[in-house]
Parts: C-alpha cells; sequence; structure tokens
C-alpha cells in the first residue's frame, strides 16, 4: 500500500531560494542604515585634530630639549604654537584661536606679544593650559610637566 506524504509531516531539508534572498536582502537593509554612523564614529572631530597636531608640536619642543639638554621654545599667538630653532610651527584652523593659562593665573588670556611656552634642558615643560575656542565651541588641553603627556580627567 502506497501512503501519500502528507507536506506538513515531511522535515524540512533546507531554506527556499526566497527564504535566503529575502534575508539577505533584510542584512543589506541594516548594513545600508548602520555603516553611515559607523563611519561618522570613525572620523575624527576637528577638535580630536587640532589636540593632535599641539600633542606632537609639544613632543618635538620635549624631545629637542632633551637631546640637545638646552631649553627650547614654543610662541604662543591666538593663531596657534610658534616654532623656532628647528621646531614645527601649529597653526590653527580658521575660526579658531588660542588662549592661554598659566600655573599662576586663575584665567583665560590672548597670549601677549612675544609670549613663549618654555620646555627646559631636562624636557620638563612649563605647566600651563591652552583654552581653543571658535564661536561657542572650546576645549582645554593640559600636559604634564614631566612627561609632556596630554592629561586627561581619567590620567590626571
Amino acid at each position: 500500500m502506497t501512503t501519500l506524504e502528507n507536506p506538513s509531516n515531511r522535515r524540512s531539508r533546507g531554506y527556499t531560494l526566497f527564504e535566503i534572498l529575502l534575508a539577505l536582502g533584510i542584512i543589506a537593509i541594516l548594513l545600508g542604515v548602520a555603516v553611515p554612523f559607523a563611519v561618522e564614529g570613525f572620523q575624527k572631530s576637528p577638535a580630536q585634530e587640532i589636540e593632535e597636531q599641539i600633542a606632537q608640536a609639544v613632543r618635538s619642543a620635549r624631545e629637542a630639549a632633551l637631546e640637545s639638554g638646552e631649553g627650547r621654545r614654543l610662541g604662543l599667538d591666538t593663531r596657534g604654537l610658534a616654532g623656532t630653532g628647528g621646531l614645527p610651527s601649529m597653526e590653527l584652523p580658521e575660526g579658531w584661536s588660542l588662549q592661554v593659562r598659566r600655573f599662576t593665573e586663575d584665567r583665560f588670556r590672548k597670549p601677549a606679544r612675544g609670549e613663549a611656552w618654555e620646555f627646559n634642558g631636562a624636557g620638563i615643560l612649563e605647566p600651563l593650559v591652552l583654552r581653543i575656542s571658535r564661536a561657542k565651541e572650546w576645549f582645554e588641553i593640559s600636559f604634564d610637566p614631566l612627561t609632556g603627556e596630554v592629561l586627561r580627567p581619567d590620567n590626571g
């Protein structure tokens, strides 16, 4: 006796082409929505780029002072840092300006004409805080006087 096979009793042997295409379509839509957000998250903000450039100028000045055993100076200007004696300069992008607050001062101010940031021959830098601003946006950068590394709330 032959029995007719009931489709509901039959075990599935795999996915249909339609099911596979449907799953791929859903994945493509999700990637299309998620990728722009992920890429945006990996791009650096202008403030992060400025901070990196300033940190590089500070490292260069500190290293030059350590190598020569002589003091080095970075000129301070509202438009950026002016390297002297072979040190690189760092100019802020259009619209950004620099203010400074020395260790003994209680508020930020524009750098005075000819004002400089001192790095002694042992690589110790004069403690100060830089404020970089444009319009209503600003951020502050301070450095460890012994290492020249950027100080963050979580590391000092």
